[in-house]
C-alpha cells in the first residue's frame, strides 16, 4: 500500500452509532490515538492524507466504510444506516481526484459497508450481517468481478459482532484472527482461524499492511498470532474508538 486517507474525528463523535456500553469517548484521547494511527502508516511508507472532520456525521471518522478500493477503482457504498449516506458523498471528491470512482448504487434494494468487506489474496468475503445484507453484497460483487474476474467472492452470513472484520481478520492469504464472540453461521473452510481468548476477543480487528501487523496493544494473545505470520507488530491504543464500535481497520481507505 503506498496511500491511505484518514478523517479527522468529529466534536460530535460520542452522538456516533455504538452498541458498546463503555462510556462515552473521551475526545482529546482520540484524537491523539488517531494522530499516533496516521503516524503508525506514515512509518510504513504510505503518504497520509487527512481529510477534515464531519460535525454533522459522528461515525465520520471510521471511513472504511464508506468505500471498497481494489485494481486502482474505488466503489462508493451504501451503508445501512440513513444518517451514514451523507458521509459517503462527502468522501467523493477526494477519492475521485485520486482514481476512477463507481457507485454501489444510491436507490433501491441492499446496503452495504466496507468494514464487512475482507481481502484475503484472491478471495474476498463479504459479511453478511446488520450493516450489510445479500442484496449489496451481489452488488458490490458485480462491479468487482466486472473489472477483475479472477477474485473469488464469498458471503459469510455471521452474527454476534458489528462488522465481519470487527470479529475476523487476515493474517495471510489462508491465516486468520478471530473473535470468538463472532458466531459464524457455517463452517470455516478457507484456512487456519486463529481465535483469541473471550476477553481478548475485541483484538481481532488487525490492520495488516506492508509486511507490519497493527494491532491492539491490550492483547498479549494478538502480539503473539502477529509475530508468529511473520509481520512487523505495531502495538496501538484505540480505547476511545473501541467505545464506539471502531478498530484499526475502521479508520482508514488504503491503496
Amino acid at each position: 500500500m503506498r496511500h491511505a486517507l484518514v478523517r479527522r474525528v468529529p466534536d460530535s463523535m460520542a452522538r456516533g452509532i455504538t452498541r458498546q456500553r463503555l462510556g462515552p469517548p473521551d475526545l482529546a484521547l482520540a484524537r491523539r490515538q488517531h494522530e499516533a494511527y496516521a503516524r503508525a502508516l506514515g512509518s510504513l511508507g504510505i503518504e497520509v492524507t487527512v481529510l477534515d472532520a464531519l460535525e454533522e456525521f459522528p461515525d465520520s471518522a471510521f471511513i472504511e466504510d464508506v468505500a471498497v478500493i481494489h485494481g486502482g477503482v474505488a466503489i462508493l457504498t451504501r451503508p445501512a444506516a440513513p444518517e451514514r449516506r451523507g458521509e459517503v458523498e462527502a468522501a467523493r471528491p477526494a477519492l475521485r481526484s485520486r482514481m476512477p470512482v463507481r457507485d454501489l448504487g444510491r436507490s433501491g434494494p441492499g446496503f452495504l459497508e466496507g468494514g464487512d468487506v475482507l481481502f484475503a489474496g484472491r478471495e474476498l468475503f463479504v459479511g453478511i450481517g446488520e450493516r450489510t445484507d445479500p442484496a449489496g453484497a451481489g452488488r458490490l460483487r458485480q462491479r468487482l468481478l466486472s473489472g477483475d474476474p479472477t477474485l473469488t467472492v464469498r458471503y459469510v452470513p455471521f452474527r454476534g459482532r458489528l462488522h465481519l472484520k470487527t470479529g475476523l481478520t487476515a493474517l495471510g492469504p489462508e491465516l486468520f484472527v478471530g473473535d470468538p464472540g463472532l458466531t459464524l453461521e457455517g463452517p470455516w473452510e478457507f484456512g487456519t482461524v486463529r481465535w483469541l481468548p473471550a476477553e481478548e476477543g475485541h483484538a481481532a480487528n488487525v490492520l495488516v499492511v506492508n509486511g507490519a501487523g497493527l494491532f491492539d496493544g491490550s492483547s498479549r494473545s494478538a502480539r503473539t498470532f502477529v509475530t508468529d505470520a511473520g509481520l512487523r507488530p505495531i502495538p496501538l491504543d484505540l480505547s476511545e474508538f473501541r467505545k464506539m464500535d471502531g478498530g484499526l481497520t475502521c479508520l482508514s481507505l488504503l491503496w
